[in-house]
């Protein structure tokens, strides 16, 4: 777990837009993700983890504890209660949409540039991934 402590700055993305049109986010917040490279800065203070990503538009900070339930609001507002675990190497957030139900997992795996993202949903089958490089430990 502690392979993946560090900043990070976005580098490529894969399906990203095709993946928040099935999630249901608005056309404008989908462009507005989508044309974004935002920085990422993944700490740990004792057993808490926290994810900042940062972009020119708005941060957004996640922090929780593996295996106990915690709620996030998402750049685009849905409300989600989610809960993370580590599995086969990797930081796994598995979040539920408050409004929709809807259930996204998001999968953080260092890689030889640095982190990479995969983003899945249990409501289609559209796979979008975020890659990024690391700036500093």
């Amino acid at each position: 777990m502690e392979a993946l402590i560090g900043s990070y700055q976005h580098s490529k993305s894969e399906n990203l837009d095709e993946y928040f049109g099935k999630m249901g986010v608005p056309w404008i917040a989908r462009k507005m993700i989508t044309s974004s490279s935002p920085s990422l800065e993944i700490s740990q203070n004792g057993d808490e983890w926290s994810l900042l990503f940062k972009t020119p538009m708005k941060n957004n900070n996640m922090k929780f504890k593996f295996g106990e339930e915690f709620e996030e609001t998402t750049p685009f507002g849905a409300k989600m209660k989610g809960k993370a675990s580590f599995e086969d190497g990797k930081m796994i957030l598995r979040a539920q949409n408050l409004d929709n139900n809807s259930v996204m997992y998001r999968e953080f795996s260092a890689t030889d540039e640095g982190l990479q993202i995969v983003m899945r949903s249990e409501n289609h089958n559209v796979v979008a991934i975020r890659r990024f490089k690391k700036v500093s430990k």
